[in-house]
């Protein structure tokens, strides 16, 4: 299916349709595809198309996030559609800045981890206790947040600091 670059040209035309601002083919049919919800915020995707038919895609901007293996080239365009109308939908959202503060958090906390422990050294564990305990809490609060969700921009009531902050 892949051996000519038929389904990705599609796949690509589709994707300018929806409103994709650039599109960078690389050999082995990788592609990036780069939506411009404004002029300072981009929604950006990697996916790999092997010839064994095999599609990997992952949103790579703003954050990395592993969307999954769709089955095919339609299942691909649904999936970077609905993680896209997602993004289009939480940029509208008052708290669209403190997401992506969020976000940036958590992606500053898994570069560290990743130095913690591929490092040539060992981190002290009481220091990983204390982490460990932090991530606990980190989690309540993220599954309380996911239990108040509302559809407006703020629900009434609800406390800044759950669970001990």
């Amino acid at each position: 299916m892949f051996s000519d670059q038929v389904a990705d040209n599609i796949v690509n035309n589709i994707l300018r349709q929806m409103g994709a601002t650039k599109i960078k083919t690389m050999p082995g049919y990788i592609n990036i595809v780069t939506f411009a919800l404004s002029e300072d915020f981009v929604v950006q995707y990697v996916y790999e198309m092997k010839e064994n038919e095999t599609i990997y895609l992952q949103r790579v901007t703003p954050y990395e996030h592993f969307i999954g293996e769709p089955e095919n080239t339609d299942a691909l365009v649904a999936a970077i559609k609905e993680d896209l109308d997602s993004y289009k939908r939480a940029f509208d959202s008052s708290n669209f800045e403190l997401f992506l503060k969020l976000a940036d958090k958590a992606e500053k906390a898994k570069k560290i981890r990743e130095r913690l422990f591929l490092s040539d050294k060992y981190a002290d564990q009481v220091d990983l206790v204390k982490v460990d305990a932090a991530l606990d809490k980190v989690l309540a609060a993220l599954e309380d947040a996911e239990k108040n969700l509302c559809d407006g921009d703020r629900k009434v009531g609800s406390s800044l600091f759950p669970r001990g902050f």
